[in-house]
């Protein structure tokens, strides 16, 4: 039997018996898939080129992630964090035209970053949401079109259910001039597949865990099997954690969570390069945000990638003809990219009964009350993931949070 028993192979699951086994421990990583690496999740494309069905940029200051890229030889792309708005498209009523010919977006943009670095990670800050900071603006409808397309792709859930206090927390710990530097070259999933490779039979893949009882360390899988251990570290998203934990905390079942996915299509010539555009398009349709996700890419051939994110983009990813009609818009966006157009790749992470979200989001009230919940120990079992941690959403905190959970478990 195993000392720890790791529900989830995702980064913070992975780093956390990694750590743990560094430590002398005997582990085991449950893992419903049949790969690891959870919501980091790189495509590859037949002629080499990548990407990202889930996690896709890494900022300049995630150390964690930098670290252990470093530790894996893994070589990272260097992106531009320089924005064109030459080169960037505002699509608005069917309408298309370059960001810059929009005179009032910068002075309201301006104005709402402001607004947001006004913004403190204080309880003064739990209960008011980002919609109310817009309706303070007195922006142009164009511009709350950008502002809110803007949130929606941070958080993935619109401005009324994102909380002052957790966007002040997500600006604390962002950089300027750091934002979205690099991706893993040759796939961002590298990452799990790394720590993977040195757990080795330690990972077991498509094995479900269908109950959990924390008190007494008890996991049962779909067989009917039961596994017990002196410590359980349950690093899955806590919508899935809700359905294998009937005694979850309501505070960690009240946490919201980002809904949508990531369509992919790959053209054989980025032929919005033809009209002197960069690929990145905000919209006020469903599929809302476009960009080219091959930036930092060889090859005549391009990969466009739509972020399909909160309730219209959720439903919207969802449908069988989704890519379909995204193709068609880009086909009105750049005409002749249609007869361009490749391999579509279709993620919808809300419908994944592995995930049930994109990542967590908290709404208001809900970042005070969960915390205790998610740092304490409850029976044998402990929270890991991207949600117990200052950096919530991104891989860095995956990884701070596993490795942060592990040393507590060594010495608990």
């Amino acid at each position: 039997m195993p000392d720890i028993v790791v529900i989830g192979a995702g980064l913070a699951g992975l780093r956390a018996a990694t750590d743990l086994v560094a430590g002398g421990a005997e582990v085991l990583v449950l893992e419903a898939r049949t790969r690891v690496g959870g919501r980091v999740w790189s495509h590859r494309f037949a002629d080499g080129q990548i990407a990202e069905r889930g996690a896709e940029f890494i900022d300049g200051n995630h150390t964690e992630v930098l670290a252990l890229a470093a530790q894996l030889g893994l070589s990272l792309t260097q992106r531009s964090t320089i924005a064109d708005p030459q080169g960037t498209l505002l699509d608005a009523g069917g309408r298309a035209v370059p960001m810059h010919l929009h005179a009032t977006l910068a002075g309201d943009w301006a104005r709402w970053e402001a607004a947001v670095a006004a913004l403190q990670p204080t309880d003064e800050f739990e209960h008011g949401t980002l919609a109310d900071v817009i309706a303070g603006l007195g922006a142009s409808v164009l511009s709350r079109l950008v502002i809110g397309r803007e949130v929606r792709t941070e958080f993935m859930l619109p401005p009324d259910e994102v909380s002052q206090r957790f966007a002040a927390q997500l600006a604390a710990v962002q950089q300027p001039g750091m934002r979205e530097r690099h991706r893993v070259v040759g796939g961002n999933d590298l990452l799990a597949s790394g720590l993977a490779r040195g757990l080795g039979e330690r990972v077991r893949l498509s094995t479900v865990v269908c109950d959990i009882d924390a008190e007494q360390g008890a996991v049962t899988l779909a067989d009917g099997s039961v596994l017990r251990a002196t410590a359980v570290v349950a690093a899955v998203p806590l919508p899935v954690l809700s359905r294998l934990w009937p005694q979850m905390p309501l505070e960690l079942g009240a946490v919201g969570y980002g809904v949508g996915g990531k369509i992919s299509a790959q053209f054989t010539r980025r032929i919005w390069r033809d009209y002197g555009r960069n690929g990145t398009v905000l919209s006020d349709r469903a599929w809302g945000h476009l960009w080219e996700t091959t930036d930092d890419q060889a090859g005549d051939a391009g990969v466009l990638t739509n972020l399909l994110a909160s309730h219209d983009g959720a439903t919207f990813v969802a449908l069988p003809e989704a890519p379909d009609v995204l193709v068609a818009e880009i086909e009105r966006l750049f005409p002749g990219a249609k007869g361009l157009c490749g391999e579509r790749v279709i993620t919808d992470w809300t419908n994944e009964p592995w995930s049930m979200g994109a990542y967590s989001c908290f709404g208001p009230g809900q970042w005070a009350a969960a915390q205790p919940a998610l740092h304490a120990r409850h029976g044998r079992l402990w929270v890991a993931g991207e949600h117990a941690d200052g950096f919530a959403g991104f891989m860095e905190g995956a990884l701070r949070s596993g490795a942060r959970v592990a040393r507590r478990v060594a010495t608990t």
